[in-house]
């Protein structure tokens, strides 16, 4: 048996566990609560190990090693140790209020204190965000099996994105957050294996210690110029709230069964991110020495499994790769059919029914992943794509939308000025000056706009109230995170 029959076989166990698993907890999912938050009962456990296993995707598993392997340390700062850290922001700062709302998604702040509009707008944008992000990963499952493999990226794309829209599109919410645990012990155990047989292969730490490149673990400007400063701040603001909005992570703090529940499991993902995200990125650093010249450095996590080690435990690394694909990739579509579902359904349907919000959430699904394959084939680097995603939202919501959640004074004329600011900043940066990072000065001017004309109007347009899913005014004391980090939850 040839070492690419070992691996084929090996993806297709994986592959077919993934979905037995996962259409095993559908049978769970027979409403939109349960197809969205699970029914808002999910453990400390379980959510904790939910959110490593959404956010660690391509971007630290594969992206973050190939930007170490060809020192990018702009990347390396973005994904893990910035991304991670916008677990803890999130944390501390946005979660309980998340599950205190009783909401579904992150879009529905929007509509509440901006208006319906507004929710609109925060719904496409959510959802083009999701499908360049959702392709970047895809992208990432082909290059994995076509270099692991021989066998064309194509077949895998597509037929992995298969698997994951039939147990995502009946399970919801419950399906992912179940594979997402199966998956992450999948991770973690190929990510171990893969690190302590190559440094060992390399003669031990102490011999890999001394030949690091000298850009290694330097988390800081590339120069001391304006225009390197500037880059570098870019890196901490745009990253540093990404995921407060990202509409699969909201899902999580809301699907927890309790505030202390949420707030304690994003910070325990917080720190478990930024330690095990790590891994890759000196995987890619210690690569430099054993494989230098490598022409494409998205495959590099790849290439060091077939060169190091044996076709079996190359089988289950190839499971750890899935693993981290398919955990970001469910909960990309999940969070996209339930924000067509909640928020762009009643737009054209008045009142729709539990039944049909469900039938449309599912039926989402495959359609999010048809638009995410496009993007899939027509995608060159995964840190770009996942960059692109991120600062297309960021620049014009991401301002408003903490505006939303704390400042009262912020108003419908606030709002929509500062989305509409931000937007046309990013839209004139980046075709005038396309060196300078559009959506940082976009989030700025988004801010300053937002605030402005919200004072200057505030008393023809009064701001609205911050309310519950039933619509009730929401309580807004201690909302902030509490130490210590972890204490006795039910």
């Amino acid at each position: 048996m040839t070492e690419q029959t070992t691996i084929l076989i090996g993806v297709g166990i994986y592959v077919t566990v993934m979905l037995v698993v996962g259409l095993y907890a559908a049978g769970k999912s027979s409403s939109m609560s349960d197809f969205a938050v699970g029914g808002r009962d999910m453990s400390l456990t379980v959510c904790s190990i939910s959110i490593i296993a959404t956010w660690f995707g391509s971007g630290p598993m594969m992206g973050s090693a190939a930007a170490a392997y060809a020192g990018n340390t702009l990347e390396v700062l973005r994904d893990p140790v910035v991304s991670g850290v916008s677990l803890l922001i999130a944390g501390f700062f946005f979660v309980r209020t998340y599950r205190r709302s009783e909401r579904m998604t992150h879009v529905e702040f929007h509509e509440t204190r901006i208006g319906k509009f507004a929710g609109v707008i925060s719904a496409f944008v959510s959802l083009i965000a999701g499908a360049i992000w959702l392709g970047a990963v895809l992208f990432a499952f082909g290059v994995v099996f076509e270099t692991l493999t021989d066998q064309p990226a194509a077949i895998g794309i597509i037929s992995g994105t298969l698997v994951i829209v039939i147990y995502t599109m009946f399970g919801g919410l419950q399906a992912v957050a179940a594979t997402d645990v199966l998956q992450m012990v999948f991770i973690m155990l190929g990510v171990f294996i893969l690190f302590v047989v190559v440094v060992d292969d390399a003669g031990g730490w102490g011999n890999i210690a001394g030949q690091l490149p000298e850009y290694a673990y330097r988390f800081e400007p590339e120069g001391n110029t304006f225009k390197d400063w500037f880059a570098y701040f870019q890196v901490w603001f745009s990253s540093g709230f990404v995921a407060i909005g990202v509409v699969s992570l909201v899902q999580r703090a809301m699907a927890a069964r309790n505030e202390q529940v949420a707030q304690n499991a994003f910070y325990i993902a917080g720190v478990g991110y930024l330690l095990f995200g790590m891994i890759p990125v000196t995987l890619g650093y210690i690569a430099t020495i054993t494989m230098p010249g490598v022409e494409n450095p998205n495959a590099i996590i790849p290439l060091l499994a077939v060169e190091h080690l044996h076709p079996v435990l190359v089988a289950i690394f190839v499971g750890a790769v899935i693993s981290a694909i398919m955990s970001t990739s469910d909960s990309i579509l999940l969070g996209s059919g339930t924000v067509i579902s909640v928020n762009l359904l009643p737009r054209v349907v008045k009142n729709p029914s539990d039944r049909l919000r469900l039938g449309v959430a599912r039926w989402s699904v495959p359609a999010v992943a048809l638009l995410a394959l496009y993007t899939a084939f027509n995608t060159s680097t995964i840190i770009s794509a996942i960059a692109a995603a991120i600062s297309f939202s960021f620049a014009s919501l991401t301002a408003p939308f903490i505006l939303c959640i704390w400042w009262k004074k912020l108003n419908s004329s606030g709002g929509f000025s500062g989305i509409g600011a931000g937007f046309a900043s990013f839209a004139v940066i980046k075709i005038v000056w396309p060196e300078v990072p559009a959506d940082f000065v976009g989030f700025w001017v988004s801010l300053v706009v937002a605030v402005v004309v919200s004072l200057l109007t505030g008393k023809a347009d009064p701001p609205k109230v911050l309310t519950k899913g039933d619509g009730q005014v929401m309580d807004l004391r201690d909302r902030l995170g509490t130490l210590p980090l972890l204490r006795r939850v039910d």
